[in-house]
Parts: structure tokens; sequence; C-alpha cells
């Protein structure tokens, strides 16, 4: 009896010691979101994003009211779109690898990660232009999603043969209805061509829709209302996107955030459940 309430002691023990060292660890990722929070009005300013996307305003707008996907060509300026391509090439040695069996498999350079490996991104992310533009063609205000949401503002790498993610609805996390947009900043094959991917929608009487990615292509779309894939890519290829989240209202509640973490050990293993 008296080994059984010593082991009881001890487990009580660790376990108290192992909930404490996780809170611990939860407060200074707390901490470090908000340092990231603070410092980016600043260092965005030094880093404004140009586009080319105004004089296709109402065509996306009649195009995304009517399908809730819309795509437009050249979206980014010259420079800015170099500086994206450029830091997306750079940070390839940060890509984090996942394979979910039968859906996808593929790499991810993280939100957090964004911050100092590809500021220009994360200006396009967060430039009031572009958002302005969202909630117009979208016809509600848009804002960033969650600095703690590593999805919110990332690079998908596919660089691997067989690199792709299926037919699949992006679950909703937020109060408001959330919208990704992806923009094509590497689309190439070991020729020099498109890479053999292709983002496909189907529609809902089965139906499949090929949307042209070149290289430089925005595309939006409300991803809990429609069906989409990647395919895979070809030995020899390389696509790297672009993608950003935003919501009409992204506050969340436990069940939720519980939800997404789980979603996002997808892309970046079992880390995701607590950072």
């Amino acid at each position: 009896m008296n080994g059984l309430i010593l082991s009881g002691s001890v487990l009580a023990t660790g376990a108290a010691a192992t909930g404490a060292l996780f809170w611990r660890y939860r407060i200074r990722r707390r901490g470090r979101y908000s340092n990231l929070a603070a410092l980016r009005p600043g260092f965005l300013e030094q880093r404004p994003a140009g586009f080319r996307i105004d004089a296709q305003q109402d065509q996306a707008r009649d195009a995304f009211r009517q399908d809730l996907i819309t795509r437009v060509d050249d979206a980014l300026a010259p420079e800015t779109f170099s500086l994206a391509r450029t830091e997306a090439s750079a940070a390839a040695p940060h890509v984090e690898r996942s394979y979910v069996p039968a859906h996808k498999q593929g790499g991810t350079i993280s939100y957090e990660s964004m911050h100092e490996l590809a500021p220009t991104c994360l200006a396009i992310y967060h430039s009031p232009v572009l958002r302005d533009w969202l909630s117009e063609v979208i016809g509600d205000k848009v804002v960033p999603t969650a600095d703690y949401d590593q999805s919110s503002c990332s690079l998908l790498v596919y660089d691997r043969a067989g690199d792709h993610i299926g037919w699949h609805y992006d679950h909703n996390f937020y109060r408001g209805r959330h919208f990704t947009v992806l923009i094509s900043l590497i689309n190439r094959s070991a020729a020099g061509e498109l890479s053999a991917s292709l983002l496909q929608q189907q529609r809902s009487d089965g139906s499949e829709r090929t949307f042209d990615t070149s290289e430089n292509t925005l595309v939006l779309f409300e991803g809990a209302r429609v069906r989409h894939r990647a395919t895979a890519i070809a030995e020899g290829d390389l696509r790297t996107i672009l993608s950003m989240t935003y919501s009409t209202d992204p506050r969340t509640g436990p069940i939720k955030e519980l939800a997404r973490r789980v979603k996002d050990m997808a892309f970046f293993g079992l880390r995701a459940l607590w950072d």
C-alpha cells in the first residue's frame, strides 16, 4: 500500500512539473508573438509592397462573387515580385517537410520564420493596399489572421517529385469568414516551362476547373466553400507559393483553436500543438 501511495505521489509530482514547464513555454511563446507584432509596423514601413491589381478589381470582384474564387495576372509590381521570389529561393534550406498518406506531401515556411527569412512576403501580407483591394472584391472587410497561426502567412514549397495536396476544403477556425490568397512566386519545370502541378477547383456538379498559376499570378478563394487541390509536380519541377489567410473576424474559441492546431500538424508536425 505504501508503495502505491509513493508511486502515486511521484506521478502527481511529475505531472505537476510537466504542466508547469508547458505553461512556462507557452508564456514565452506568447511573449515572442507579442514582440513580433510590436516590431512589425516599423519593420514593414521600410519595405512597402507594390501591386498591379487596381485595374483588375472589377473583373475580379464579379468573378469572385459568382464562384467564390478568382485570379489576376501580374499581381505584384516587378521590384516587389523580384524581391519576394529571391527570398523564397533563399528560404529553401529552412523548409519543414511533411507527409500525410494519400493526402499531401510538401514543404512549408511558417509565419514566424517569415519574419526573418521573407520580409518582403510579410510586407505583401500586411499591406493595406492589398487588404483594401481584397475587402472590395469580397464585399466585406478582411484583416490578417492571428500571429500564433503559423499558416497566416507562409511559403508552400513543392520541390520533390510527387509533392501535392489532394482534394479538400479549408476548415474555418475563426468566427468570421475565412479566405485564402495564393501568389505564385516560382513555378517552373527543369526545362524552364511551367511545372506539372495544377491548381484545380471541383464544382458542385463534379466537373473540374483548372486555374493558370503562372509566376506572379494571384488567386483568391473562400476555401471552406471551394473544394480544391494542387496536383503533383514532376521530377525537376519547383513550385513555391506565397499563401496568406484573411478573415472578416479572426477571433476564435478554445475548441476551434485546438482543431486548428491539429490541422497544422499536417504542415509543421507535432510542434503545431504547442507552438
